[in-house]
């Protein structure tokens, strides 16, 4: 089975250059009978050859076998967005994002690899952004390792994530950049802040206050594991909710850390998109709850 990536070129161009502007490996493309399956308005070519603007260029790639190791269950999705090349999940709190020995099942994994069977999409598992165990929220997944690939390091995509917390406390900065290095400690899965940590970035904007609380918008640049329950922590305003972080207890049956906001510049179709949350319904009951 194959995967078909369809692009419209904005200028003139030899295939070969556009490939290499779009980081397409020249081994990714599927071949028949000796020839790459590079196709410009449906007439089968050669990297040699050129696209104009407005153009349709198809190029096939290999599917995946699904991963075996990761049972299919299932578990309902509560999907935002899907094309051909990406989905937009939004995860509930509290439910673990891969398998591990300690959570074989009961994961997104395990839902993701149900859905994929059921509508015979020949992919593993690829999460472009991961959130903890404990956090809501949105989470973008592409359906081939190319796809993924295209939001690394080496290429210039990114992916646009804002978060809602409420935090225990009044800050005085309403408005700030964190920048702590955050590790991981001996023995233990919580992380914190250390020098010979890896450096990471967390902004964030109060939205709202009421009793002793704040509602805030965060960007988490850097997206390191526990990030912004570690940084806001340190600074003892730690997440309601936040049984890792936070010694106080709370009637609330979740952390109140969401991903509300993800947007993206699709790479092969060339259209920004995104996809918002209200607030939780967690978070208003907790705000009403506490004369918000």
């Amino acid at each position: 089975m194959t995967m078909e990536l369809l692009y419209r070129p904005k200028k003139p161009d030899t295939i070969k250059r556009f490939m290499l502007e779009n980081n397409i490996p020249i081994k990714l493309i599927v071949e028949a009978a000796g020839r790459q399956l590079i196709y410009v308005n449906n007439e089968q070519k050669t990297r040699d050859d050129t696209v104009r603007k407005g153009d349709t260029l198809k190029i096939v790639i290999a599917d995946e076998k699904y991963d075996a190791s990761i049972k299919p269950e299932a578990i309902p999705l509560d999907i935002k967005y899907e094309d051909e090349y990406f989905l937009i999940i939004n995860k509930p709190a509290n439910m673990q994002v891969m398998v591990s020995k300690a959570h074989p099942t009961g994961t997104l994994a395990n839902a993701l690899n149900y859905y994929y069977e059921q509508q015979q999409i020949k992919s593993q598992i690829h999460f472009i952004n991961r959130l903890d165990k404990e956090t809501s929220g949105l989470m973008l997944v592409a359906k081939n390792r190319f796809l993924k690939f295209l939001f690394s390091s080496k290429t210039e995509n990114s992916v646009e994530r804002e978060y809602y917390a409420i935090l225990d406390g009044i800050l005085d900065n309403k408005r700030l950049c964190i920048e702590l290095p955050i590790t991981r400690g001996e023995n233990t899965i919580k992380r914190e802040v250390s020098l010979q940590g890896e450096e990471c970035q967390t902004t964030y904007q109060v939205e709202r206050e009421f009793k002793r609380y704040s509602l805030v918008k965060i960007t988490a640049e850097s997206g390191k594991t526990h990030q912004i329950r570690v940084h806001f922590s340190y600074f003892s305003f730690p997440i309601v909710g936040d049984e890792l972080y936070n010694k106080n207890r709370y009637n609330v049956e979740r952390m109140l850390l969401m991903s509300h906001r993800v947007a993206f510049l699709h790479p092969i179709k060339d259209q920004e998109v995104e996809v918002v949350l209200p607030l939780d319904e967690a978070f208003t009951a907790f705000m009403k709850k506490n004369g918000a």
